[in-house]
């Protein structure tokens, strides 16, 4: 495959968005997620099938093509979680990404090792990757699986925190093997400074945003769009700047920041959303895409039975057991923590940082651990998401997870009272009364 040249690129670049429009449609006529259909797309235009994209397309900019677009779809997610949501399930969602991050490392750890034979160090990055879920994966379903609050919150919340600490984590291992470092001290020093710069950024340009939003004269006419694109470059800049400071710290940057500004009671909030979900569904689009096309067969042929024992167990063991042991005592049913178990696709922070690593591995005369790294990686994906996300709407009717939508017609004591039962339930309500002076 030939490099492509600036005309070139564009052509793909501009193909490859369309192609991820047309999947996007699919996904809402057939309400199957959108993330199953990107992934085939690539695949199709890849080397193993049509030969349209390949690792030499993109010459030297994919890496920032990918990073950029990871900031906005992280950003994205981020800016949807609110906070008082979490009250619907806090302990559970607190173990979701401290304790069940921390089984998920371990298990897919000590699973890459034995099964595949890998060291111990190779063994951890690949469980650190494959920590994550997303929301690049997990609001694709959530938005053709209308489920309960509690169970929604959990999975979006546990997709954005463990995005950023996956990322960071996968980071300080990858420059272990690197540098060869391997005290424990320096490694946790190397994490916390990636994610404590992301912080820190991130507060300082969501601080900036807000004030701008609140007290600086956005131009009455064009207030809304002025708004939208402050937002967006207030994103792309709070990545930019941490990522300059410490590598892959601009993702704990964009996250805080999104989380704080969601939060925030900004003016023209609808009109942001709307807006970043449209260039967020193109971005993602386009990069799901491009990395699946950047695959070649043979590294998954290369894994043999040990990167099928490597999936099965990170999506049939160890996610059931992560869940289960981080909702325990919980206000979930055990239907919902089954649905929890069975829907943990990987998404794009594995895909993007495992592409990227293994060009970095390749360059250091390294290339059977670059090999499988992709290899198992892009494996646990594509069976995740073809299985996990391609059925998630069967299995939430099966689990009869789906709430129902409830009208109460007048918000008196007992139109309130039934209210309050059917939400602690899990359902759906909506009170419509005609005095506004009730509360």
């Amino acid at each position: 495959m030939m490099a492509a040249g600036g005309g070139n690129l564009i052509t793909l670049v501009a193909a490859l968005i369309g192609v991820g429009v047309v999947a996007q449609i699919l996904s809402d006529r057939f309400r199957i997620p959108s993330v199953v259909f990107l992934l085939a797309s690539g695949v199709v235009l890849g080397p193993e099938v049509l030969g349209v994209v390949g690792p030499d397309s993109f010459g030297n900019a994919l890496s920032a093509i990918v990073g950029l677009s990871v900031a906005i779809i992280v950003f994205e997610g981020a800016f949807h979680l609110r906070i008082d949501r979490l009250r619907e399930a806090p302990a559970a969602t607190f173990k979701l990404v401290t304790l069940g991050a921390a089984i998920a490392l371990i298990g897919t750890t000590v699973a890459v090792r034995y099964a595949l034979g890998t060291g111990w160090a190779v063994a951890a990055l690949i469980g650190a990757l494959l920590v994550a879920t997303g929301p690049t994966v997990i609001t694709p379903i959530l938005e053709v699986v209308p489920v309960r609050n509690r169970v929604g919150t959990a999975l979006e919340t546990e997709g954005i925190v463990n995005d950023v600490t996956a990322a960071i984590l996968a980071v300080v291992i990858f420059e272990a093997i690197i540098e060869d470092v391997n005290a424990p001290g320096e490694l946790f020093a190397l994490f916390t400074q990636r994610l404590g710069t992301g912080i820190v950024v991130g507060l300082a340009v969501a601080a900036i945003v807000v004030y701008a939003l609140r007290y600086v004269d956005l131009s009455p006419g064009n207030a809304p769009q002025n708004a939208r694109l402050l937002v967006l470059g207030g994103a792309l800049v709070a990545y930019g700047a941490a990522d300059a400071v410490a590598t892959e710290a601009g993702i704990a940057a964009v996250a805080t920041a999104g989380i704080l500004l969601g939060n925030a009671d900004v003016p023209y909030e609808d009109e942001i959303t709307d807006f970043k979900g449209d260039v967020t569904l193109i971005v993602l689009s386009f990069v799901f895409i491009a990395l699946a096309a950047l695959l070649q067969f043979e590294y998954l042929i290369g894994l043999g039975l040990g990167g099928l024992i490597v999936a099965a167990v990170v999506a049939l063991v160890i996610r059931p057991l992560l869940v289960f042991v981080s909702t325990h005592g919980g206000r979930f049913t055990r239907e919902e923590r089954l649905f929890m178990s069975f829907v943990g696709p990987r998404g794009i922070i594995p895909a993007s940082v495992a592409t990227l690593f293994a060009v970095e591995f390749r360059a250091e005369g390294m290339p059977e651990v670059a090999n499988v790294l992709v290899g198992t990686v892009f494996l646990v994906i594509f069976l995740t998401v073809a299985l996990e996300a391609g059925f998630a709407r069967q299995i939430a009717e099966f689990l009869d997870v789906i709430p129902m939508r409830i009208i109460i017609i007048g918000s008196g004591n007992v139109g309130r009272t039934l209210a309050r039962r059917l939400e602690d339930r899990g359902e759906n309500v909506v009170l419509i009364e005609q005095d506004v002076n009730i509360v």
